[in-house]
């Protein structure tokens, strides 16, 4: 078993890995020992033992027992669980609604959770009602790519854009996708509704409508100027059939979702998005973004800071924006303020790691031994299993006799099979999603880049 001080849960590669790999590099710069794994890795899905300890795990979320289950399932052993909420901003309706689903239960009311901002930190003592010292304002992480000196970790316009093929003298406008696509499953929204309400399904063709009419919008724009190049960014995990069919009509409309958004809004010339954080992410970056609104947003799932920005909700506007320019800021400091904690002294990956070194320190962030156990909700049939699997000796013969093919019974093969078509189903998700998937030397690689922004500037500031 492999012994880590923290281990790092991802879900969306492009949304989550760099600050991760920022959060490690302070940590394994303090001296601790520490990991990221993909959240649906099949390897880590198949071990019906802990392939690791580790006294930390830092989630992707922590709603509640499954949430918790999905992320360790049986591969790791752990004693503390930090909840990062990389979904800290949530729907107005939500805000005040104890029983939301995003406002915690069971095992979620137990464990640590990082907050951007204040208003986070408000609504989970007064709707959570979680434990004030388990909750940790540190300001987002991402945020620091945003300053210097790390905003020297991105690529420059001549460094990116030749390698998806971007014309380096042409206009490139990134539109960052707030749509959910326009190709759910019923068993998803079906999800959806169970966790936000019933008129989820009414936001959700909100979204699909909205995203018809603004690609319509691009579609006149590339039309008229093919001088101008679009670059369509997916929502994480929502592709969208109707910008792909753009996409083929034309050579200026192109769909990328590589590398992460804060990336492509550094480089390109202008930014729109919809009711999203993006813009916060241009507001630190110190680039423009406009906010494309032509439908009214179903009552109750309007970001609060969306709320209180200036919006383009006609052709005529969004035409105007591009052509012409506009100069004006969407959304007030003071709304960004009041959600995302601005601290231009301290980095938010130094307050996080400050944070997380107590957590590690202090034995009374531990959980106990009965949370640990009902987390996981197991059936009568999985509680034998588990406690088959949990005596080594019988187990560890059961496996050997599974891999002994000369030995046949009806026993053997059917169990055999069972954890074949168990590894054939979670290989076949994983390689669906094999853009979520990372490497050593990927993150190595991010890691690299993180020094050479952080520690180069260091040493140069030691020479003058």
């Amino acid at each position: 078993m492999t012994e880590l001080d923290f281990l790092f849960i991802y879900e969306h590669k492009v949304r989550e890995l760099e600050n991760l790999c920022l959060m490690k590099y302070e940590l394994d710069r303090r001296g601790y020992r520490t990991k990221i794994v993909y959240i649906d890795d099949a390897y880590n899905a198949m071990q019906d033992r802990p392939i690791y300890h580790a006294k930390v795990v830092c989630t992707m979320a922590c709603y509640d027992n499954y949430t918790l289950f999905w992320h360790t399932k049986e591969f790791v052993k752990f004693e503390k669980v930090i909840d990062l909420q990389w979904e800290n901003i949530v729907y107005v309706k939500d805000e005040n609604r104890e029983d939301a689903y995003k406002n915690y239960r069971g095992i979620g009311k137990d464990v640590v959770h990082v907050s951007w901002g204040q208003q986070n930190v408000t609504r989970l003592l007064k709707a959570a009602h979680l434990n004030e010292r388990n909750i940790k304002l540190t300001g987002h992480v991402g945020m620091d790519f945003l300053r210097s000196p790390l905003n020297r970790y991105y690529l420059s316009r001549e460094e990116l854009f030749p390698r998806y093929d971007l014309p380096l003298d042409k206009k490139i406008i990134l539109f960052a996708s707030p749509y959910y696509g326009d190709q759910l499953s019923q068993d998803y929204i079906k999800g959806m509704c169970e966790r936000f309400g019933d008129d989820w399904t009414e936001y959700y063709k909100f979204m699909c409508d909205s995203q018809q009419i603004v690609l319509d919008w691009f579609e006149k724009v590339c039309k008229e100027n093919p001088d101008i190049i679009v670059v369509f960014r997916p929502h994480p995990g929502h592709p969208s059939g109707v910008a792909e069919k753009l996409s083929n009509r034309y050579s200026n409309f192109r769909i990328i979702s590589g590398e992460s958004v804060k990336q492509w809004i550094v480089t390109c010339d202008e930014i729109y998005t919809g009711n999203s954080s993006v813009v916060v992410e241009a507001f630190f970056a110190k680039k423009m973004c406009q906010l494309l609104f032509p439908l009214p947003t179903t009552p109750g799932f309007e970001l609060k800071l969306i709320t209180d920005s200036m919006k383009i909700t006609s052709y005529e506007e969004f035409r105007q924006s591009v052509f012409s320019g506009n100069q004006e800021f969407p959304t007030p400091k003071e709304s960004i303020e009041e959600i995302y904690l601005i601290d231009w002294k301290t980095p938010n990956y130094i307050k996080f790691a400050n944070m997380a070194e107590k957590v590690f320190q202090d034995d009374s962030y531990r959980l106990t031994r009965k949370q640990l156990k009902d987390y996981k909700e197991y059936n009568r049939d999985e509680k034998r299993v588990r406690a088959f699997v949990n005596t080594p000796v019988i187990y560890d013969i059961y496996l050997s006799l599974l891999k002994d093919q000369k030995l046949q019974s009806n026993f053997l093969r059917n169990q055999r099979r069972i954890r074949k078509e168990k590894y054939d189903y979670l290989r076949e998700f994983e390689k669906q999603h094999e853009h979520e998937l990372t490497s050593e030397e990927e993150i190595d690689s991010i890691i690299n880049r993180i020094k050479y922004a952080l520690e180069d500037r260091d040493r140069q500031e030691k020479i003058k």
